[in-house]
């Protein structure tokens, strides 16, 4: 709707009720504020199977030749390449989370890694990725039993030999995993942190130490690096992710129900708009984001160099994305 015709429609609506001119026309303008667009920049090959998490794995060496990472609903790995296209399906159990370590070392050799939570097996399963044809190998890790099981998972660090990751329980609890290589036949495991959280999480990210938790019972958290739970907000969501857009902070979380992804300020949680991502120049936009996720780290293009966000589009089955730079004008613009 247009400025103008959103006024009118304010002041009409509000006549009755005895605000004032200015006061309908400053409430028009917050909603008209509060809600952005975003060309959809291109859309995945459609895959059986949906996506139940998404993540990025970005090639150092060549950006062009990062990969996108989807845990299909009914089990296994997807890799698609830039262009959208699969390159190549791993058969596995079905996985609930996605972290990936592509500057990994391993006996000096780079070898990007990708890690899944895994409910049904109660375990936290690691991959290697062969770049060189697209090939994914199950990578051995040390035997350890989660102390409240395993839901989710996410990325919290990446260090030099070492990935630090975010377990999250069946209960109201998390963990930090240190997996590292110690010279041994598998992957070193090591528990270094644990805390309590409100309520059970399922999906969740990290940025500059913070991790931030989604939880079917009580919506959004975020918790510092000491542990101590720092805002809240009750939104319901099902998938989350965080970023930096041209100095903005915000978390980016879909419901899986509406048509629009839910924006917040990343320190205080509160809401800062919703973005409706819109047809493209020959690709449909999005009509009910699920799974998301998002990468600074240039994917090479014109498009890409400054990273995308991928979606999952429940409603067409397909991962979709969109630039970077695109969403940062959206989304910052007008504050």
């Amino acid at each position: 709707m247009g400025r103008s015709l959103l006024v009118a429609a304010a002041l009409s609506a509000l006549a009755a009720c005895g605000p004032t001119p200015e006061e309908a026309i400053e409430e028009a303008a917050a909603v008209e504020a509060s809600n952005r667009e975003v060309l959809v920049t291109a859309a995945f090959v459609r895959a059986q199977g949906g996506a139940a998490a998404l993540a990025f794995l970005p090639n150092p060496d060549a950006a062009s030749l990062g990969l996108i990472v989807s845990a299909p609903r009914e089990g296994g790995l997807d890799l698609y390449d830039a262009d959208g296209e699969l390159r190549t399906r791993h058969a596995g159990v079905r996985l609930s989370g996605l972290a990936t370590a592509p500057g990994f070392q391993l006996r000096g050799e780079n070898l990007p890694l990708i890690f899944g939570a895994s409910a049904d097996a109660n375990a936290v399963l690691g991959y290697a990725v062969v770049t060189d044809g697209i090939r994914v190998l199950d990578l051995p890790l040390a035997e350890t039993t989660p102390s409240d099981g395993v839901a989710g998972l996410c990325l919290h660090r990446e260090g030099a030999g070492y990935v630090d990751l975010v377990i999250l329980g069946n209960g109201a609890s998390a963990q930090i995993w240190r997996i590292r290589d110690a010279g041994e036949d598998v992957l070193h495991v090591e528990q270094r942190q644990s805390f309590a959280l409100t309520a059970p999480a399922r999906q969740c990210a990290t940025l500059d130490g913070d991790i931030y938790f989604a939880s079917p019972a009580s919506g959004i958290t975020r918790i510092g690096p000491d542990g101590v739970i720092e805002a809240e907000n009750n939104q319901s969501v099902v998938s989350l992710a965080v970023g930096d857009f041209n100095g903005s902070r915000l978390v980016l979380a879909t419901d899986g129900s509406t048509g629009q992804v839910h924006t917040f300020y990343a320190l205080d949680l509160m809401p800062a708009s919703e973005l409706t991502i819109i047809d493209g120049l020959s690709t449909p936009g999005i009509d009910q984001p699920s799974a998301i996720a998002i990468t600074p780290v240039s994917y090479g293009f014109t498009a890409y160099i400054s990273g995308m966000i991928a979606v999952f589009d429940q409603e067409d089955q397909r991962i979709k994305v969109i630039s970077h730079d695109a969403a940062s004008r959206a989304l910052v613009s007008a504050d």
